[in-house]
């Protein structure tokens, strides 16, 4: 069953940031779709309902654990810890799809 990994922050130093975005773009699009991943949404133009952030994603994996495995990846950890370190006021999640009981 798909699952999304849903992701909200705020950039706090938008040089070093820099480095992940667009910097890291190979390795994380790369790692990302090595796990079945496919960004759906991206950026911070969409309207906010309550609260805001500057940068909201949304990537649909196949499973829970094909998104836990991308957020692991030795592959990707260094591009991850770049996006820790520039930014703040993080909210970050894999929802599993619903389904409807029944």
């Amino acid at each position: 069953m798909a699952a999304y990994l849903i992701a909200a922050y705020d950039v706090t130093d938008p040089e070093q940031f820099a480095k992940y975005n667009p910097g890291s773009l190979p390795v994380i699009m790369g790692t990302m779709e090595k796990h079945g991943g496919k960004v759906l949404s991206a950026g911070g133009d969409g309207t906010w309902l309550q609260g805001s952030r500057h940068v909201m994603v949304i990537i649909e994996f196949p499973s829970v654990e094909a998104a836990e495995a991308w957020e692991s990846d030795p592959e990707y950890a260094p591009a991850k810890a770049i996006r820790v370190a520039s930014t703040g006021n993080r909210f970050e999640m894999i929802a599993p799809s619903f389904k409807m009981p029944g």
